[in-house]
């Protein structure tokens, strides 16, 4: 009789350590898993802020082209006058 009495407190105490131990594992899991929430969160957030300025970059970028263009044809119509006005003091 003892010695089932004994194996069954260590039966007892078996499920109550494997308790113990899922539930700490459990707990530890449950913190990992609200630690890469906001990890992930954060990286949303400044992935959203990095879309916006690349949409601002591209922006200015386009505005740059335009006043490149702009000064280019500018350039292109002084100096077919300027040519023009050489040709015709060559002449």
């Amino acid at each position: 009789m003892e010695t089932n009495l004994v194996l069954s407190l260590g039966s007892l105490l078996a499920a109550a350590s494997m308790f113990y131990s899922i539930h700490k594992d459990s707990k530890k899991n449950t913190e990992q898993m609200a630690d890469l929430k906001a990890r992930v969160k954060h990286l949303e957030s400044k992935s959203e802020q990095t879309d916006l300025t690349l949409q601002e970059l591209l922006r200015s970028i386009q505005e740059i082209k335009v006043a490149l263009v702009k000064i280019d044809t500018k350039l292109d119509s002084l100096e077919q006058e300027f040519n023009r006005d050489r040709d015709k003091q060559a002449s």
